[in-house]
């Protein structure tokens, strides 16, 4: 146990230097790196004459010029090499913290970044990819725990993740995957050193870690689990009493609460650091087998890392101040997922629509298709055998064929509705849609044309809004009356979009700040799907969202409610615990 303490110890004699590193190395990417490369993304996308970038016109963004084509595949190669040269800056970092020289803060940080000079000398494309790799896909949690900001935008969209897991052997075969990509990380992770501090070349490194681990797998993928364990172990029993404390605090006076939340959250920031740099210097020591060296103990030494853990903590304070504010002073909308509330009726059913309206949402989102005669049905689906059993899409049937049919979920029968229904009740009734035209390549021509001619005027006097996965249908809105608001939806967070639209829909675990930021220098709204948990909502929050679609209203409403009138400032800091410790 003594030399457990003694670890510890060591470990915050060092806290300094390793909060400056971090410090340094996050304010140039923040500072310097991100601004140019959002600008030279957005500048080249505009060269091609596209308002955005997504998955339905990737394809023909890159290949429209092919200049401008080459420059999107240079600056992705840009920023695979700077993503390299940020992990290989930290490992320079925490490897000369595992030396015997003894130096101060500034000097550490010099010595820093003169020895990551050779990862630039000795880079080659081959590690770069290989760093990548690694870093990306087979052990990701270096990734997240480092804040690499290129590689963090490989992530699965969370809606995708929860479809995957709804059938038993779907969700055994990712965890499954995830456990061989912790052996195959294991296997691999001898090489980095190698790469890095002796410059290896690929094969060699390689070779060297499989034949280092050979034999061995289950000793090394145990001491590897152990460290991480530890780390883990570590914040939870900071955070646990920091928690408690704040739990009392909110029994107190507002300002009383809100001032202890503060404290706290710079507590909790601390306590995440710690973490990281027991994990960091853990693991780098393991994979060098060295350790943190104990130098001997001088008075002036503290006064710089009371200065460092000062600036440090006021940094923290005010992104506290501001994270734990947000949620007070923005409300956001709450919207209900196909017309749906935990499961209350089949969705995009007025019988579902009746029953959601009573909830009283700000806007129900919706799907609308069109038919093969030319109608307006509702459906979310492109085909029907999901919910109707009818292997069939609906443009392939008439309106009649399809409410004919009858369709099911959550336990509840009903038949498919027409739009015009659809829309008529949810007038009757005073309820606002968030309309969302899904379109397909057996679509007539006209049909958005003829859409807005039968229902615009309609769709703006109740004040509905329409949203759509296809920016034709966006841009046919703002041509028809730009005052109807129109949200177009973003499955994953790439270049920031420029279009006409009124705002953005987004997969919410593909948010973040850059785009927020961003979104906050111009007049759009942003709206996020699908917000069912607390996690969910704390993110949602925090980003300072204008709307959140759910199939919990109630439970985002009494979230709403809860931080409008008593602040639960407990809850808002074990969420963002739980951001922090969100590695995947």
């Amino acid at each position: 146990m003594k030399s457990q303490r003694l670890g510890l110890l060591r470990l915050y004699r060092n806290l300094d230097k390793i909060l400056l590193l971090f410090f340094t190395v996050f304010m140039l990417m923040e500072l310097a790196w991100v601004p140019f490369n959002s600008f030279a993304a957005e500048a080249l996308l505009k060269q091609t004459g596209y308002l955005f970038l997504s998955y339905t016109n990737a394809l023909k963004v890159l290949t429209s010029n092919v200049w401008v084509g080459l420059a999107f595949l240079a600056l992705f190669a840009v920023n695979l090499f700077i993503a390299y040269f940020q992990i290989g800056l930290i490992f320079m970092g925490l490897r000369n913290l595992l030396d015997e020289e003894e130096r101060s803060a500034f000097q550490f940080i010099k010595k820093s970044f003169k020895d990551s000079g050779s990862l630039i000398r000795y880079a080659r494309p081959s590690k770069v990819l290989f760093i990548a790799l690694y870093m990306g896909f087979i052990f990701p949690f270096l990734r997240q725990i480092l804040k690499i900001y290129y590689l963090n935008k490989i992530l699965i969209p969370e809606f995708i993740v929860t479809y995957l897991k709804t059938a038993l052997w779907m969700k055994l075969s990712i965890y499954a995957l995830g456990f061989l990509l912790f052996l195959i990380a294991v296997r691999l992770m001898f090489a980095l050193p190698k790469l890095f501090f002796e410059h290896f070349r690929l094969r060699d490194a390689i070779r060297y870690s499989l034949e280092k681990t050979k034999g061995h797998l289950i000793r090394y993928t145990w001491q590897l689990f152990w460290i991480l364990a530890k780390s883990f172990l570590f914040f939870l029993l900071c955070s646990i009493p920091i928690l408690m404390l704040q739990q009392y605090a909110d029994g107190q006076s507002n300002q009383i609460a809100l001032i202890a939340a503060v404290v706290n959250y710079c507590l909790i920031k601390l306590a995440y650091y710690f973490m990281v740099a027991y994990f960091l210097i853990k693991f780098v020591a393991f994979l060098t087998d060295s350790k943190l060296s104990e130098y001997r103990y001088r008075k002036g030494l503290p006064l710089m890392r009371w200065f460092i853990l000062l600036v440090t903590s006021s940094v923290f304070a005010l992104e506290g101040f501001v994270y734990l504010n947000l949620p007070l002073e923005n409300v956001p909308l709450t919207i209900s997922h196909r017309g749906v509330s935990q499961g209350n009726g089949v969705q995009n059913t007025v019988e579902s629509l009746e029953k959601t309206v009573l909830l009283k949402p700000d806007y129900i989102e919706m799907d609308v298709q069109e038919t093969k005669d030319g109608q307006f049905v509702m459906m979310h689906d492109a085909n029907l055998k999901a919910l109707a059993g009818v292997d069939a899409k609906p443009q392939e049937l008439t309106l009649q064929e399809l409410t004919a049919l009858d369709i099911s979920e959550n336990g509840h029968t009903a038949k498919i509705s027409s739009f015009d229904a659809y829309l008529k009740r949810a007038n009757q009734m005073g309820q606002r849609l968030l309309i969302e035209i899904k379109t397909s390549s057996l679509d007539s021509d006209d049909m958005m044309d003829r859409f807005l001619s039968q229902y615009g005027a309609n769709i703006k006097v109740y004040g509905h809004q329409i949203q759509s996965l296809d920016y034709q249908v966006i841009d046919k809105t703002v041509q028809y009356d730009e005052s109807i608001p129109t949200f177009f939806i973003l499955p994953y967070n790439t270049i920031f979009p420029r279009t006409q639209a009124s705002g953005y829909t987004m997969e919410y675990s593909t948010l973040d700040e850059n785009f927020v930021d961003k979104l906050w220098t111009t007049d759009k709204k942003l709206y996020d799907w699908t917000i069912n948990d607390a996690d969910s909502i704390g993110k949602s929050f925090r980003l300072g969202v204008d709307g959140m679609i759910t199939d919990d209203l109630e439970l985002v409403q009494s979230s709403i409610k809860e931080l409008q009138n008593n602040p639960d400032y407990a809850l808002l800091l074990m969420s963002k615990a739980a951001d922090l410790l969100n590695f995947v």
